[in-house]
């Protein structure tokens, strides 16, 4: 048992210090997507003397381009429904690979178990996930329909 520990600890936390530099990266784009959306829409508003003047730019084939130019994050479901699937298989086949290594070495037995059993629920609820995720973007038009229903 004491020898299986480190191989088990040891992938687990190479993805959480993997996944902690994912979540930070993405976090790190957002940011300047969004400071450079803020300095392009106040150097625009800083232009216009009145209200009406910008509004009347804003509905220009100009204004359309300007405000295009940096678009807010898009909503991507396909994207994260196909990574919730892909997790979900992968966590899931890891599980029952542990589950069936149980009966091989038997001083593991409890451990392998328990990871095995794990692995499984966690890769259940991945996929569980994706289907909740493409029922509710499609009801809100999100795939094969229009984004302008959760305006």
């Amino acid at each position: 048992m004491e020898e299986i520990a480190p191989m088990i600890i040891m992938p687990v936390m190479f993805a959480a210090i993997a996944y902690m530099i994912r979540i930070g990266q993405e976090h790190k784009r957002l940011k300047q997507l969004a400071e450079y959306q803020y300095n392009l829409h106040r150097e625009l508003l800083d232009k216009f003397g009145s209200s009406q003047e910008m509004l009347e730019y804003l509905e220009s084939d100009a204004g359309k381009k300007i405000l295009e130019l940096a678009p807010a994050e898009k909503i991507r479901p396909h994207a994260r429904i196909l990574s919730s699937i892909q997790a979900g298989i992968v966590v899931g086949l890891a599980g029952g690979a542990f589950y069936f290594m149980r009966n091989l070495i038997e001083e593991a037995y409890e451990s392998f178990t328990f990871m095995g059993v794990l692995g499984i629920a966690l890769g259940l609820g991945f996929v569980i996930s994706a289907v909740v995720a493409f029922a509710l973007s499609k009801s809100w038009g999100l795939i094969n329909g229009s984004t302008n229903k959760l305006d």
